[in-house]
């Protein structure tokens, strides 16, 4: 097919012969002593085997082996050059780039043809002609090789974006570290699409980053026009190859030196920083970059802006970003901010992201009244209706105050300005999403706790109130030092005691007992031995909230205390002394509503009792804990009954007297 060898990795083997990644482990093991064996490796890189293509797509047509007839034909698609070096892999998406330009082969193409044609279509080298000329000797059979890509994937689009994922999965750049998770696009591409349409026809998106092609490419429709910043350096030009290969046509935008530009006319910024043109940008450099933003915009467009919670939304920022941040919120173009969950970097899952919507001023609002909306979306996964409800506020922020407060607000409250410049606290502090309980009107709720009391006679009165809801993250109170962290302990498998009695030791609490899989008691450790092998161990105290994080955030209320934690399981304790209306129950409530993956602790919300319903509020809770447990007591009864009765009439040792129990209907 070509000169160039072709590389692949078992997982791109098995993506080739559409099969999961262990059958083609155990293709090459039991193959090994046949008449057809498996490939070898004809090289290893960072401790991963790489085989010839050639050869891979060759032994699948022979030994029929995989649900993909067609494998010799496709195995470009899934494999790289041997010579898959940073300059290769950007002269072959120039190469793919040209392909896309010219719609026609380009291996029946001298090399020098090749330049002149590149150079026909990129005249003044701004996306690909320098890098098809640095490939030298090697250009026509890598055009041929490219060629053959296409043909495999089925046209130049998916052979880029196959080429980009190989570059990140083998680590030839670090821009792979800012890719966006699906959600990340969605909600982007929503929210950019959606503020679109309250602007005029021939609105522009705008990318000042000139990097930010994965947004461009989800958002893009139809003829929208699109201006790229005229950043230079390999990764600009990627990204101008890559909007070249989806057909997206883009016009300069000139960035002076000092970083500012200018746009007229109605227009949609959107950036993602760090950029992956600049992927180490400190907050100061990223909040300079959302300024120069500001500076030029009119009141006839918009921004969208997606960077790290740490520089947004979060506290912790030098003096120096902490001005720059606070300048731009005096600006009254910060319309919303929104912290988001966990998960939206592909590569670093674990750090939080926020967004700012960015529009004009409020018009006709004095300084002292500008507010911004802001939401807290840390514990709400991201789905097809939270992203349609948040989308559908972050519109809401942008109308005027009569249209804002007509608006139903799913997760955002508006918040005046100069109070978010005065708090110590996080700009989304206090915003957290509730159950849904807490968003029923008042007299709604109080009438169906008092229906659900009557039918369950327990002695329960409640009324409407309006008092406000408060709430804060388990960071926040840890600080306050209205919670205390004890960490789990580090017991030795030889010493857990299975099956015990309350005789035999110290009740054991550890993630099995928390997430409810292992019942409590069922663990313990002899006392005498946990006294002496564990000098500094901890053991807890009525009311301490155990939790653990993994397979997914769950909690429980140790009521009788003296209990030995077992790590990674933790400890919350509520400072009995000061608690600020902290309740064991609702903590441990509010821990088990957390969804799945969400293991950043510390920043899990907690809501808050009103100080004079803390009291109330135990004592009925404790009383409902009672019935719930009678209540299971008797069904554990009537299991045992179901399974006696059945088993005594059945062996014929018991009969059933007429008229016995007849109540109900199955």
């Amino acid at each position: 097919m070509t000169d160039t060898a072709l590389l692949m990795t078992m997982s791109d083997i098995a993506g080739l012969a559409h099969v999961q990644r262990p059958v083609v482990s155990v293709w090459r093991s039991r193959s090994a002593a046949t008449n057809t064996p498996f490939p070898t490796p004809v090289s290893r890189q960072r401790g991963v085997d790489l085989f010839n293509a050639d050869q891979v797509g060759s032994w699948l047509s022979a030994t029929g082996r995989g649900n993909n007839r067609d494998a010799a034909a496709d195995a470009a698609a899934y494999a790289v050059s041997d010579a898959h070096d940073e300059q290769t892999f950007r002269g072959v998406t120039a190469l793919l780039t040209l392909r896309a330009a010219c719609d026609h082969a380009l291996s029946t193409l001298t090399a020098a043809e090749l330049v002149d044609l590149a150079d026909e279509h990129d005249p003044d080298d701004d996306l690909l002609l320098r890098e098809i000329e640095a490939l030298g000797d090697t250009l026509p059979t890598l055009a041929a090789y490219v060629d053959a890509l296409v043909e495999a994937a089925f046209g130049p689009v998916p052979a880029f974006e196959r080429m980009l994922t190989d570059r990140f999965k083998r680590n030839l750049a670090d821009e792979g570290d800012l890719t966006l998770s699906r959600a990340a696009l969605d909600l982007m591409a929503e929210t950019v699409t959606a503020l679109r349409l309250t602007q005029p026809a021939d609105s522009v998106l705008v990318d000042p980053t000139g990097s930010a092609s994965d947004l461009l490419i989800a958002i893009h429709q139809g003829e929208w026009p699109v201006k790229t910043a005229n950043v230079a350096g390999p990764t600009a030009r990627l990204q101008r190859r890559r909007l070249m290969v989806h057909g997206i046509v883009r016009t300069e935008l000139q960035i002076l030196p000092s970083g500012a530009f200018s746009v007229t006319g109605a227009a949609v910024h959107v950036a993602q920083y760090p950029s992956a043109a600049r992927p180490t940008m400190t907050p100061v450099q990223i909040l300079s970059n959302i300024e120069q933003i500001v500076l030029q915009m009119t009141d006839e467009q918009l921004a969208v802006v997606l960077a790290p919670s740490a520089v947004l939304s979060d506290t912790g920022l030098s003096r120096e970003a902490d001005e720059l941040r606070s300048s731009l919120l005096r600006s009254g173009r910060v319309r919303a901010i929104v912290r988001l969950p966990a998960g939206l970097l592909t590569r670093k899952p674990q750090q939080l992201q926020a967004l700012w919507v960015l529009g004009a001023a409020h018009a006709g609002v004095a300084l002292a009244d500008r507010y911004a909306m802001v939401a807290d979306l840390v514990a709400t996964p991201l789905g097809d209706a939270a992203i349609d409800d948040l989308v559908s506020d972050l519109a809401a922020s942008l109308g005027s105050q009569s249209t804002v407060r007509a608006h139903a607000f799913r997760f955002a409250r508006l918040v005046l300005t100069r109070s978010l410049l005065a708090s110590r606290r996080p700009l989304v502090a206090g915003v957290h999403t509730v159950p849904s309980a807490a968003d029923q009107p008042a007299a709604a709720l109080a009438v169906t706790i008092d229906r659900l009391a009557a039918l369950l006679d327990a002695d329960l009165v409640v009324e409407p109130a309006s008092d406000k809801a408060v709430s804060s993250t388990v960071h926040e109170l840890l600080t306050a030092g209205h919670l205390h962290y004890i960490p789990g302990n580090r017991i030795a498998a030889d010493d857990v005691i299975e099956g015990a009695t309350d005789a035999a030791g110290i009740r054991l609490i550890g993630p099995a007992e928390v997430a409810g899989t292992t019942a409590l008691g069922r663990r313990r450790i002899d006392r005498l031995r946990f006294a002496a092998a564990y000098p500094a161990g901890r053991v807890t105290e009525p009311g301490d909230v155990v939790f653990a994080t993994s397979p997914r955030p769950a909690a429980l209320v140790d009521t009788e205390g003296t209990s030995v934690v077992l790590f990674p399981a933790r400890i919350l304790r509520i400072e009995q002394a000061d608690p600020n209306g902290l309740l064991d129950a609702v903590l441990a409530a509010d821990i088990q509503s957390m969804p799945a993956g969400h293991r950043r602790w510390r920043a899990w919300p907690v809501r808050q009792v009103a100080l004079n319903q803390r009291a109330a509020l135990a004592d009925a809770l404790t009383s409902l804990r009672w019935e719930q447990k009678l209540a299971l007591d008797r069904l554990g009864q009537l299991d045992e009954l179901t399974d006696l009765l059945m088993a005594g009439v059945t062996a014929g040792t018991i009969t059933i007297a007429s008229g016995a129990l007849s109540k109900g209907t199955t």
